[in-house]
């Protein structure tokens, strides 16, 4: 790998500031007959052991699929669930997966899940020129240390000098007043806590 993609790895994996674009994994399409239509979606029974299975299968950490049901793909290729996430670039869950994935009836391959992965990244370059907008619009609107997509905000609860309380009235009006320079279907979040990367 080079340098350059590792650098962009990274730099995603950081990522406080963020265009939403994880991607529903569990709800996938089929086909009856001619016209398209949608398989209802698994069961939180089903999730939950497809969640035993692929911890039976050699991948400890994966994840109980969230409270209200399903998994969310990161753009960083992290699968995420209840409290926990896993990469699936790893041989051993690519293996794990392919022998658990019947207990999803219609859920997607690896081959789709990095096919969606490669979508939102491709989504989230695209989107990033007007993020830095965003970005230097709420700075402009007296949040100084309101960070850059990529970068972390200084957290209140680490008691970090230029913390960022994202519910403070000043930073809420800031954010309402730069919310035109967000691309359509975008969402901020903020994470204030440090991430590893």
């Amino acid at each position: 790998m080079s340098d350059k993609a590792s650098g962009n790895r990274g730099q995603r994996r950081a990522c406080a500031l963020a265009v939403a674009a994880a991607v529903a994994v569990l709800a996938a399409a089929c086909t009856v007959g001619s016209a398209p239509a949608v398989a209802s979606p698994p069961s939180y029974a089903q999730e939950l052991a497809l969640a035993q299975c692929m911890r039976g299968h050699g991948v400890p950490d994966f994840p109980d699929p969230n409270p209200s049901g399903g998994y969310s793909l990161s753009s960083n290729g992290s699968l995420e669930g209840n409290g926990g996430s896993v990469s699936i670039d790893g041989s051993q869950v690519q293996a794990a997966y392919g022998d658990c994935r019947h207990l999803l009836p219609g859920g997607p391959s690896i081959a789709q899940l990095e096919q969606d992965v490669q979508q939102a990244q491709q989504r989230q370059e695209q989107v990033l020129p007007e993020m830095l907008k965003y970005s230097q619009c709420v700075r402009g609107h007296g949040v100084p240390n309101f960070p850059d997509p990529g970068q972390s905000a200084p957290s209140p609860a680490q008691g970090q000098a230029g913390a960022i309380n994202p519910s403070s009235p000043q930073v809420q009006a800031a954010l309402s007043a730069c919310q035109h320079l967000l691309p359509a279907g975008a969402h901020v979040s903020m994470n204030t806590s440090k991430s590893a990367s």
